[in-house]
């Protein structure tokens, strides 16, 4: 979808809708009145209208079905309900949708006269199943994808808003640097904890960002519930704790055929279960960190987890060397 696209009023992507009632209906004459109209499409909102089609509020689907058929449509209905005006634009109605999560949203003109709707499916190149709730965190992540992607009308935009976290990796590179240069005597005596030290970076980058992505997912289901958090996390440091102790005591193991003794190889060992388990850590919070601020934890986790796992990996490697090894 193009900016031009994206800049364009609302009025011209609108699409008519069947899913009204009338204020004055009760349960019962609301659904013989749905059921008359024989609706193919899919329903997502049900609104609520007067005789002038003005837009009184919304009555959910499931609300209306289970009601009993003789209660007015007034006592089931909200009245607080989100709408937009005919002539904002497509990326205001974008950005609205992908905030607030909302499949649909009634489009009015100035008197609050329900003009149509417009809904996620209006943006989505392919075909999302949008009314199945195991697919609603990917067409949201889709639709902020396209809210983005509007927002960088230009390569220089684009670049500008990627760079700062690439200068964030340098950082961590450098930081890395320095801290070799600090340790070069362990490293100098000890030629194997360098030999192994681009694995345990991998290892460390590869575990904390199995969390990341961990996190990222809990963010998705939109969870308000602490507890619920915390016992995510809890799991997830469990499972990272079995692949630390496993990925340390492989690895130890596979540097004692270098002959160096045990000690070099306990080393490398607890190096990679502590690194692991600190980065890992990191991993899983920073996304929350990163959400509970306001910042997209989609473009700027990444880029802060692997500059901490470097960081951190190689501080407590070599400084662990360095207590048992000099």
């Amino acid at each position: 979808m193009s900016e031009r696209d994206l800049s364009k009023p609302l009025r011209d992507f609108i699409v008519p809708v069947r899913t009204t009632i009338h204020v004055d209906h009760t349960v019962e004459e609301a659904l013989r009145y749905l059921r008359d109209k024989h609706i193919t499409d899919e329903i997502i909102y049900i609104y609520v209208v007067d005789e002038h089609r003005k837009l009184l509020g919304v009555v959910p689907t499931r609300r209306l079905l289970l009601t009993e058929p003789e209660v007015p449509i007034t006592e089931i209905m909200g009245t607080h309900l989100f709408s937009l005006k005919g002539d904002q634009t497509l990326q205001e109605a974008m950005e609205f949708l992908e905030t607030h999560h909302l499949l649909a949203l009634p489009v009015v003109d100035d008197n609050n006269h329900l003009l149509g709707v417009i809904d996620v499916s209006v943006y989505l190149e392919e075909k999302v199943d949008i009314a199945s709730a195991r697919h609603r965190s990917d067409v949201f992540q889709l639709l902020g994808m396209y809210v983005e992607e509007g927002k960088k009308a230009t390569p220089w935009q684009g670049y500008r808003s990627r760079m700062p976290w690439i200068f964030c990796n340098m950082l961590g590179g450098f930081a890395c640097a320095i801290i070799a240069v600090v340790y070069e005597v362990v490293l100098a005596k000890v030629l194997l904890l360098a030999m192994f030290i681009p694995l345990v970076l991998t290892l460390s980058e590869s575990i904390s960002m199995q969390s990341m992505a961990q996190s990222m997912q809990l963010l998705k289901k939109n969870t308000r519930r602490s507890k619920y958090t915390w016992a995510c996390l809890f799991r997830e440091w469990q499972i990272v704790a079995l692949i630390a102790a496993t990925s340390g005591m492989i690895v130890g193991s596979v540097s004692l055929l270098w002959g160096d003794g045990i000690v070099p190889g306990l080393t490398i060992a607890f190096g990679i279960m502590i690194s692991v388990y600190v980065t890992s850590t990191i991993g899983s919070a920073v996304p929350l960190i990163l959400h509970a601020r306001k910042w997209d934890p989609r473009v700027a986790a990444g880029p802060v987890v692997l500059m901490f796992a470097d960081v951190l990996t190689t501080l407590i490697y070599l400084s662990l060397g360095t207590w048992w090894l000099l």
